[in-house]
């Protein structure tokens, strides 16, 4: 039975936003119990909408005699100005994932994604030392996955992804950080034959991750060999096509569940000294997935999803779509935007786009139901006045109605949008939204969206009343 907290009761919790999905509490608290501390995991909710919000957070923890916290997605890079010290893996990182209070209150940034990640393998008998790798994308998981490996003494790791280019930028910048690993770059379809001859393969894309459960980044003809170990990092669902694709040719297939047990079992290990029990862990992170029905292994539902070129007699439903839209800003920003009107945006707005050349409207079905749609142009644009023209399909409006989230559907959206880039000869895709609406966010990323030109506004009417 677990003891009630009390005045006792050693601290320790996650900041973020949201936070609401986190396995870690159910894992972490499982393990004090099991192991009779006296210790609690909480969920620390901040909102990164609140000005000063973070480092209010991070300074609160030492305050409040918390020995740590574990740090999550929007904050893992915002928290680094309010530490004492940034472990190296952190450095190579450029994120925390992990803060650790000492006696002295000050506060260490570590992070255990990398060797979490190399503990997992090493639980499944795979050995990284000397061994050639082959790590397929270029994204933050990626950059974890070559600099754990890079420290556990890979003899040579390959980069391959869709942009070389990319790949390039990520291994130069990791470079002061792999000591004498050799490496090298290749594209993620094209030169996969030359570069499958690796002893392990490590999957860092979001491809076969539920609801895109039916993709994989692994051509169907290119066979595995029986002495390959392949590592998927997608642990939703727990057997992914390319986990199906390795075992069918008899290679030793991985799921990425446990690389999230290792990164808080040693998050645990550095706040308490002692070595969490990992299978008392990985039972209550299964628990609280199945409970929370985002269990790994559990598909989502099959539904249709088509995408269509809007026309006129989709008027009426690209407002009604644009309204919704609008009114998720109105409620989120109640001091910026509008409440929608009919006269906001209404079906005439929509048929002016729908004779532009430039304009591109598509609508997503589900199931023949129309579901959301995806607003974009290709007229080239300048950032700034100082900038050359920008050729790029720039997406003004995407919104899937929240009946049918999670089916694919802005996906679908976003893989058209990358074709009608292709078939135009444009290489860029991009977007702009706002910083409350963090699960877009995500989302965007996940579909290989970058961050870039960081916008900041000065409030005068704050400054007035400071």
């Amino acid at each position: 039975m677990t003891e009630p907290i009390s005045a006792k009761t050693t601290l320790v919790g996650l900041i973020g936003w949201p936070i609401g999905h986190s396995v870690s509490p159910a894992m972490h608290n499982a393990a004090f119990a099991a192991l009779g501390l006296d210790w609690r995991y909480v969920p620390l909710p901040v909102d990164p909408a609140l000005p000063g919000a973070v480092g209010e957070a991070v300074r609160g923890i030492r305050a409040m005699k918390f020995r740590g916290i574990n740090v999550t997605v929007p904050h893992k890079q915002a928290v680094l100005p309010f530490l004492d010290r940034i472990a190296p893996a952190a450095q190579a990182m450029r994120a925390v994932n992990t803060i650790i209070v000492q006696p002295d209150g000050s506060l260490i940034g570590d992070n255990t994604d990398a060797p979490g990640f190399v503990a997992d393998l090493r639980a499944h008998g795979v050995e990284p030392s000397q061994q050639r790798v082959l790590v397929l994308g270029a994204g933050g998981s990626a950059r974890a996955i070559v600099y754990g490996l890079a420290q556990a003494c890979a003899m040579h790791i390959t980069v391959a992804n869709r942009s070389t280019e990319r790949a390039a930028a990520l291994l130069a910048d990791l470079r002061p950080f792999l000591a004498s690993t050799q490496l090298d770059i290749a594209t993620l379809s094209a030169e996969l034959p030359s570069a499958a001859n690796a002893d392990l393969i490590v999957n860092c894309t979001s491809l076969g991750m539920t609801p895109r459960a039916d993709t994989t980044p692994w051509p169907t003809d290119l066979q595995f060999r029986p002495d390959q170990t392949v590592y998927d990092l997608v642990y939703n669902p727990a057997e992914t096509l390319l986990m199906r694709q390795a075992r069918a040719s008899g290679a030793h297939a991985i799921g990425g569940l446990g690389m999230l047990i290792w990164q808080g079992a040693l998050a645990f290990q550095h706040w308490t000294g002692q070595m969490p029990p990992v299978d008392v862990m990985r039972a209550a992170a299964k628990t609280h997935l199945e409970q929370h029905g985002t269990v790994a292994g559990v598909s989502a539902a099959s539904h249709k999803v088509t995408i269509r070129r809007a026309t006129h007699a989709d008027l009426e439903t690209l407002a009604r779509f644009n309204a919704s839209l609008q009114m998720f800003h109105a409620d989120a920003l109640p001091s910026f935007f509008k409440r929608p009107t009919d006269h906001t945006f209404p079906a005439s707005y929509f048929a002016e786009l729908l004779d532009s050349p430039h304009s591109v409207l598509l609508l997503v079905e589900i199931d023949g139901k129309p579901a959301g749609y995806l607003y974009a142009d290709t007229t080239p644009t300048t950032e700034t006045s100082s900038t050359y023209a920008l050729e790029r399909v720039w997406i003004h409006h995407i919104s899937v109605e929240p009946a049918y989230q999670c089916q694919g559907a802005g996906t679908a959206l976003i893989e058209a949008a990358k074709q009608l880039a292709r078939t135009r000869g444009i290489a860029t895709v991009a977007l702009a939204t706002w910083w409350f609406n963090d699960p877009a966010i995500r989302f965007f990323k996940k579909q290989g969206f970058e961050t870039y030109n960081y916008r900041m506004w000065l409030r005068l009417a704050d400054e007035e009343g400071a």
